[in-house]
């Protein structure tokens, strides 16, 4: 691809983008064009040279440059493509971003607790990043709609990887980005049919409340064997397993993928 092609493209989608200083917008999209051009390489290989390394730099930690003016003008641009289609997948998945071997980074937090071999506790540091990429119904990739990245804090007295889930409110947890981008996804995709798409850590009772109550449409890969004809909070007899009734159900269709080894390339 041309970098021309890249050029038309930044312009286009950051175009109604106000960083509060017009320099600061050009300065975007450029970034935009070099790292389009070479999506996998770091910050200095991707620019052009040195000079131009240093003004992403310094656009990355200029305080007048703020994320969410970025991705809300992004957002924008993919309710606008989703607008052209029926249908849209909505993919919410979660992403876990690991600097522990960037020691002079401030800012992280505890995403996991490992055992080592001579070590008891070995925390890996970085931060979480929940998306919900839009997606048509064959698959073309329109955009974000929705988009998290914090540091994860553990309270007080709390070890890392325990599960607070019976005295915290809902909004408290950390589950909470399944339902906030559920929300903002239906609030963007007014109009437009919508099926949100999760996996299984999505399987818990308060994303299935919110998606009855306002009325979104969810594909959630099921984690849990629930009883599902229940007819009082309290039946126990007579009730029926999710994994027996969807097994007990004819076979809709089947894909084959086939999965290269380790190493190979498809």
């Amino acid at each position: 691809m041309k970098i021309k092609d890249e050029i038309s493209w930044a312009s286009e989608e950051f175009a109604d983008v106000d960083l509060g200083d017009k320099r600061l917008n050009t300065r975007l999209m450029k970034i935009c064009d070099s790292f389009s051009e070479s999506p996998e390489s770091p910050i200095n290989q991707a620019c052009a040279d040195w000079a131009e390394s240093k003004a992403a730099y310094r656009f990355f930690q200029n305080d007048k440059v703020e994320e969410d003016k970025i991705l809300a003008t992004h957002c924008q641009k993919t309710v606008k493509r989703a607008r052209k289609h029926k249908t849209i997948l909505a993919i919410q998945d979660t992403s876990y971003l690991v600097y522990t071997r960037h020691g002079k980074t401030e800012g992280l937090g505890k995403i996991a607790l490992h055992k080592g071999r001579h070590v008891d506790k070995i925390y890996t540091n970085g931060l979480v990043m929940h998306t919900c990429l839009a997606v048509t119904s064959r698959g073309l990739p329109l955009g974000l709609l929705d988009q998290k990245i914090y540091s994860r804090t553990i309270r007080q007295g709390e070890k890392t990887g325990s599960h607070p889930h019976d005295y915290l409110p809902v909004e408290e947890k950390e589950s909470y980005r399944w339902l906030e981008a559920l929300s903002n996804t239906e609030e963007a995709l007014k109009d437009i049919e919508v099926v949100t798409v999760c996996d299984r850590e999505s399987d818990f009772y308060d994303f299935f409340r919110l998606s009855d109550q306002i009325n979104s449409k969810v594909l959630v890969r099921a984690s849990v064997n629930r009883t599902i004809n229940k007819k009082s909070r309290y039946t126990e007899k007579n009730v029926a397993k999710l994994w027996d009734y969807i097994s007990s159900k004819p076979e809709a269709g089947s894909f084959k993928i086939e999965i290269p080894k380790h190493g190979e390339t498809q």
